[in-house]
């Protein structure tokens, strides 16, 4: 039986169906809105650039960064917390996201290693955690294999422990993970502000594409 017209203009190229214009996409952003934007180098210093960065703030902001302020704030003054595995199961998501969006990958399917070490080994917050002599990339890897895989696929870990003081990360020799939730947090927004502040600038036109490529692919 052939598809009824109405389904047919629902759905995309690749013969999923499409969303419709009036789905939020972001707190207070609609499909529309996103489909509207003219997005190109062309018009690079326009309000449609404003609008699309800000659609992607509130979307990662409302998703990520609030959730896991919220639990943080919920256990500020109190003593030792039990919310600190829930925080970090969503910034390590964060982090994957970000890396996600830098790169303008519309599929993490086996490269979510990939991101995650990228993000780690070019942030300024966690080279200043790598001991003397240590190798970044091991370490990074650790943090992911301890820390994201381990949370997301299980539950648990036993190789990692949360802070609420200290440094963002601290390393044993035998390969545990100290981490302070709290500063952890506030480090991985203020690298989140700075992604949103590159994105501002039209010179940086190869980032600005892997973003709009990775928008687009959300929106279809």
């Amino acid at each position: 039986m052939p598809t009824p017209p109405s389904v047919q203009q629902r759905q995309n190229s690749m013969g999923s169906p499409e969303l419709p214009d009036d789905f939020e996409i972001a707190p207070g952003h609609r499909l529309r809105t996103w489909k509207s934007l003219t997005l190109s180098e062309a018009n690079g210093a326009t309000a449609d650039w404003t609008k699309g960065i800000a659609i992607l703030n509130a979307r990662i902001r409302r998703r990520f960064i609030e959730p896991a302020q919220l639990l943080i704030d919920a256990e500020n003054g109190k003593g030792r917390g039990t919310n600190g595995f829930a925080v970090l199961a969503i910034d390590f998501l964060l982090i994957e996201t970000i890396q996600g969006f830098r790169e303008g990958l519309i599929n993490h399917n086996g490269k979510s290693k990939a991101l995650f070490k990228a993000f780690l080994t070019n942030w300024p917050a966690f080279i200043a955690c790598v001991p003397q002599h240590g190798n970044a990339n091991d370490l990074a890897v650790n943090v992911y294999e301890q820390g994201r895989c381990a949370l997301h696929h299980t539950g648990s870990t036993d190789r990692i422990t949360v802070r609420k003081s200290g440094k963002v990360f601290v390393f044993s020799h035998d390969r545990r993970i100290t981490v302070n939730r709290t500063l952890l947090h506030q480090q991985l927004v203020n690298a989140f502000d700075s992604y949103l502040a590159e994105l501002k600038v039209p010179a940086n036109a190869d980032l600005r594409r892997k973003f709009k490529r990775k928008m687009d692919h959300i929106c279809s």
